[in-house]
């Protein structure tokens, strides 16, 4: 694979190294944004006075020839030496196992170097030293450490400073990268124990005769003072409730390291055991690896506390961005959307805040519940209210249904209820599509796709959610569901009687900009809303949980395939398709750090992947597109880090988690429905000859998991 950056964070627990080849050089990831502390590795092999090195460190003789490869839990870079036949290996490994959070955030970082003799000469290269000793080696270096070397323990300390950024005290929404944060700094230490190897000045190294096996296998571990502030009170991390310092955390990397190696075959073997190609394995890994980067997880007095940055802008748990990450929580992980349902409510608003008495005993959601180290409030410059609240409604629907579990619809039975409530009043006209607060997460898209009045998108959305809601609703006793069954049926006919044109669902009713305010620049708008009837990939964005558990929201199937076979190929790029058709004759707005600018062909690689999930489950096969979005985080990790690449083409969503949609894409091809409650489960896969992992029966301790096969 080409040399790309990358990073292994551990769950939770603000803890990684990222790595950048193309700069040659390395990241501590702490409570800060990635490049914020750069260091060193140099790493290699020292063979007849040379000394040859991976591009991890600047100003080296490097090696001849260098690859990468990436799993879930792994990442490793390597180099062939073809004068020795050599080829040497640095991994990075972390302890990940899904559902199991006590190993899963435990702060440690493996580091394993390892070389081994080709079999063959490199190409056409004469092997020029033969059977003679050599050394391999790794050393740490940054001016930003301060090391200490235990001979008796094996261990080396390594003191810093590092920086946590915080929002100003302010009550006015904030983007952080336009804003100047509050930056505490703070001392840490942190710890290196040789598991395999010896230290020697400054570094660490092992001798290597012909045909030895010996490697070098360090355990570098972290412990960190509480951080996080989360309702007005900062919170220890989840793992000092089992592990009291630093001391404790180096000895339980140190006797588990066979278990975390083993570990990372079971769990790699699941995620990746499919045949569906390279470029969705390698999609898996990467795109788990942003979202790690972006955890949080901290003990509160009475309960654990999750929650996910929203990459390069450091919201946390952004509603939307958690919903379009959904296929993963409900096929992997389904407890961490669990405790977020759980969160979201305490930061819901009273809807007479929006739209006056239409909005009396209504809630709104907020677009986040924090940004960087803080989850106190929302911090985003302007409300998404319908979407989120049409979000919020679906996750739990979803949850419920494919988990059996109903305690989070029974506790927030009133808060659900007054989301539903709150989006009805957004319909002044009556015809089920809401014509207020319409305002969305496509932050860089032309003002029909962003927030056009009675948009599609949203229209279908919130009718999804309302169908979801009566079904919750119906199921907690609740008797008088008349005026959503009314609202339900009333979006369906609009949508199907005016939001189909020809061949395609349009992007908004409205044909004009009258009455719009633009929610960025305050500005009133009118005259023509260009792109009202353009093609574009979100029809059917609210329906993609619903599909994974078997509920059909009754919209015109034949059309759903038509619209979404020429929305694809009519918006298709090099590395996806773009919002719309619709090509703007100027920019929407001026350019706003944090939020970039719009463009013209921007699209955004997750909402792709929504779209191909559903698309699947109506026998439609868009997987080589996986291609598409691939060649795109390749592309813009080989020059410079950047994790999860969300937009091409424009903006700059970069670091984020809401690649984990693509983690839906097993499930959906191997067309797998799964209702618990119903009691409903089936398969109906898209390809002949698959071979497919379904994670929701995964035993990732014992490394087993249900394939469907055909």
């Amino acid at each position: 694979m080409n040399l790309i950056a990358d990073a292994l964070t551990v769950f939770g627990s603000r803890f990684g190294i990222g790595i950048n080849p193309a700069h040659k050089e390395c990241y501590l990831i702490k409570s800060n944004d990635i490049k914020s502390f750069p260091f060193e590795i140099e790493a290699g092999i020292e063979i007849e006075g040379r000394k040859i090195y991976l591009p991890l460190c600047k100003d080296k003789e490097y090696f001849f020839f260098h690859d990468q490869k990436i799993t879930p839990t792994t990442m490793t870079i390597s180099g062939i030496d073809p004068d020795s036949g050599l080829h040497f290996k640095l991994t990075f490994r972390i302890p990940f196992r899904p559902k199991d959070v006590s190993f899963s955030t435990v702060p440690v970082i493996y580091l394993e170097a390892q070389v081994e003799r080709l079999a063959n000469p490199f190409r056409w290269f004469y092997v020029k030293v033969k059977d003679v000793d050599f050394k391999i080696f790794l050393k740490i270096k940054s001016n930003n450490f301060e090391f200490e070397y235990n001979k008796d323990k094996k261990e080396l300390d390594l003191s810093y400073t590092h920086t946590i950024r915080r929002p100003p005290e302010t009550k006015e929404g904030l983007l952080a990268q336009n804003t100047t944060p509050i930056i505490e700094e703070r001392k840490t230490k942190n710890k290196i124990a040789i598991i395999e190897g010896n230290y020697e000045k400054d570094g660490f190294y092992e001798n290597i005769s012909t045909n030895d096996n010996k490697k070098i296998v360090l355990c570098w571990g972290d412990f960190e003072s509480a951080t996080l502030l989360v309702k007005d009170k900062l919170r220890e991390f989840k793992y000092t409730e089992f592990l009291k310092n630093l001391d404790e955390v180096i000895r339980w990397g140190k006797n588990n390291y066979k278990n975390v190696v083993e570990n990372s075959t079971k769990v790699d073997n699941i995620f990746l055991s499919h045949k569906l190609g390279s470029s969705l394995s390698n999609l898996l890994s990467m795109t788990l690896h942003s979202w790690l980067y972006d955890t949080w997880y901290v003990r509160l007095e009475d309960k654990d506390w999750y929650s996910v940055w929203e990459g390069s802008c450091f919201f946390h748990s952004t509603v939307d961005v958690e919903y379009t990450q959904s296929p993963f929580y409900l096929s992997v992980w389904p407890e961490l959307l669990e405790m977020e349902l759980d969160e979201w409510p305490d930061f819901g608003k009273p809807g007479e805040t929006v739209i006056g008495d239409r909005g009396k005993g209504t809630l709104f959601l907020s677009h986040d519940m924090g940004v960087l180290a803080n989850a106190d409030r929302q911090y985003y410059p302007h409300e998404m209210e319908v979407e989120e609240n049409a979000n919020y409604i679906l996750m739990a629907y979803a949850h419920w249904r494919r988990t059996g579990k109903d305690s989070i619809i029974e506790k927030h039975k009133d808060f659900i209820k007054k989301l539903m409530d709150f989006i009805i009043a957004c319909d002044t006209t009556g015809n089920g599509i809401p014509d207020l607060c319409c305002a969305n997460t496509i932050d860089d898209a032309s003002p029909a796709i962003q927030f056009g009045k009675e948009q599609i998108y949203l229209g279908v959305k919130a009718m999804a959610s309302i169908k979801a809601g009566i079904e919750i609703l119906n199921y907690l006793g609740e008797k008088e569901l008349s005026k959503y069954q009314k609202f339900a049926r009333n979006a369906l006919n609009t949508v199907e009687k005016e939001g189909w044109l020809n061949d395609h669902y349009i992007v908004t009713l409205t044909k004009t900009k009258d009455g719009l305010v633009d929610p960025w620049t305050k500005e009133k708008l009118s005259g023509e809303l260009e792109g009202w009837d353009a093609y574009h990939i979100y029809t059917v964005n609210g329906i993609a949980l619903l599909e994974m558990v078997g509920f059909n929201v009754g919209l015109n199937k034949e059309r759903i395939k038509k619209d979404i076979l020429e929305a694809t190929y009519k918006t298709l790029t090099k590395y996806g398709c773009r919002h719309s058709t619709y090509i703007s004759k100027a920019v929407s707005h001026d350019v706003k750090v944090g939020l970039a600018s719009s463009s013209n062909k921007v699209g955004w690689i997750s909402m792709n992947m929504l779209r191909d999930i559903v698309a699947c489950y109506y026998g439609i096969d868009l997987l080589h597109l996986t291609e598409n979005y691939w060649d795109w985080q390749l592309t813009t990790n080989s020059q410079d880090i950047y994790l999860f690449f969300e937009t091409f083409y424009g903006n700059n969503l970069n670091l984020y988690p809401r690649g984990l949609a693509v983690f839906g894409y097993l499930e959906a091809v191997a067309g797998f429905v799964y209702d618990k409650v119903a009691g409903k489960k089936k398969f109906n896969p898209i390809k002949k000859d698959v071979d497919i992992p379904i994670f929701t029966y995964a035993d990732w301790e014992k490394g087993e998991v249900l394939k469907i096969k055909k």
